[in-house]
């Protein structure tokens, strides 16, 4: 009879207690929106290499994507807030997808924006679609596919696109094709609906973050492959890597994209579950006011420093830990010049002793001939003396410090 009495009292207790617990569980697994991939919008360029496309003429674009994070409903935001004039879009799909953009027929899926297929994009806008009910694992590629039904020239980030024959070919698996060609893409990001948050690190830089040089196709630029790293350790498994890089990209002029000073809220601290940032620009502006047809004269380290202490400061004030990567080697780039090596020289000293920013990434001592320091290791750059290759850019992501970048310890006192 006791026995009884006391399961009866445990059971009540249980009745009580459980609610309550369960209650808390799903309070805490509230599905949240997370950025599984993103571009930075770019404004209008003109042609700068062969092949570069910037006309759509009544025809699909199909873009392959590799995204960060699992889940089982995405969003798409299509940006022309750059733009000079409105862009009309007849229809958007998205699909698993081969990394040659051949799609899976049974995952595509039509992406609504306010529950119509179609729509357009005011200048200085985005458009943030519909939710889509589409499950994806982490590092799985997608592709997503706009059907332009006019004659425009859209401004967008520049990337490689296929493009199709006339026609909305969104729905197809494999798109009737006439073209691979580095043109502009409306496409800005993509959210994955996850059901826990997740820590969020944008990489923000230039063309060596963007993944210049890596092999077309394969994910293989350092933050994609510090992505993969993190995944398969304990403590970054609940980070994602956003890569924020623009080819071309200064921090004190605009150019190829805004100006880093001028995007950096957008690109990097406005990012939902932002926790840390890696810094890897300056390169562009050293090079660019060395040469003989610069549009900016010489930049000095005091410049560059500057514009550090300027980001230092705006991530600090949302309490964002920042990470400075010291310049890589240039010499022998196309607007290489003694003085612009002294100068990377002298920021990279100030980088690794100041203590302004949160940690040090040394990717230039990464990929460097230890046999001639102010050089890219032969085996190491892609052949422009410039930009690494493959390997230079897995040597990159592997000087990185996985328990430094998701140290949860304060950030560094404003110096």
């Amino acid at each position: 009879m006791n026995v009884r009495r006391l399961l009866l009292t445990l059971a009540a207790v249980a009745a009580a207690v459980f609610p309550a617990l369960g209650a808390r569980h799903e309070t805490s697994a509230t599905p949240v929106w997370v950025p599984a991939w993103y571009s930075p919008p770019f404004p209008p360029t003109a042609n700068l290499i062969y092949n570069d496309v910037r006309v759509f003429d009544h025809q699909t674009v199909r873009q392959v994507i590799r995204l960060d994070t699992t889940g089982q409903r995405i969003r798409i935001r299509l940006s022309n807030e750059l733009g000079l004039a409105p862009v009309k879009f007849g229809a958007v799909h998205i699909a698993l997808s081969s990394p040659n953009g051949i799609t899976q027929a049974q995952t595509d899926r039509p992406v609504l924006f306010s529950g119509k297929p179609e729509g357009e994009i005011a200048i200085g806008a985005a458009l943030v679609s519909d939710t889509v009910d589409f499950k994806v694992n982490a590092f799985q590629t997608v592709a997503v596919s706009v059907y332009y039904p006019g004659r425009l020239a859209p401004q967008g980030h520049l990337v490689q696109l296929r493009l199709s024959k006339p026609g909305d070919h969104t729905a197809d698996a494999v798109m009737p094709f006439i073209d691979l060609a580095r043109a502009p893409s409306i496409v800005s990001g993509i959210e994955v609906e996850t059901a826990a948050p997740r820590d969020l690190l944008v990489a923000f830089g230039d063309s060596i973050t963007e993944g210049a040089c890596a092999t077309p196709g394969y994910n293989l630029s350092w933050p994609h492959q510090l992505a993969l790293r993190l995944a398969k350790v304990r403590e970054g498994r609940n980070w994602s890597v956003i890569n924020s890089g623009i080819s071309g990209n200064r921090l004190l002029y605009d150019g190829a994209g805004q100006k880093g000073l001028e995007r950096f809220d957008r690109d990097a601290l406005n990012m939902p579950g932002l926790k840390a940032i890696i810094l890897l620009e300056g390169i562009n502006d050293i090079g660019a006011g060395s040469t003989i047809d610069t549009d900016t004269g010489p930049r000095s380290a005091a410049d560059i420093i500057g514009a550090y202490k300027d980001l230092i400061a705006r991530a600090h004030e949302r309490g964002i830990r920042i990470y400075g990567g010291t310049l890589t080697p240039y010499t022998g780039a196309a607007y290489y010049s003694a003085g612009g090596e002294a100068v990377r020289q002298e920021v990279n000293t100030w980088i690794r002793t100041s203590g302004a920013f949160d940690g040090i990434i040394d990717f230039d001592q990464a990929v460097r001939d230890p046999a001639a320091p102010a050089q890219l290791a032969g085996p190491y750059q892609c052949g422009d003396d410039l930009h690494p290759n493959d390997a230079g850019y897995t040597a990159m992501a592997n000087a990185i410090d996985l328990k430094e970048i998701t140290s949860t310890r304060a950030i560094t006192a404003h110096r």
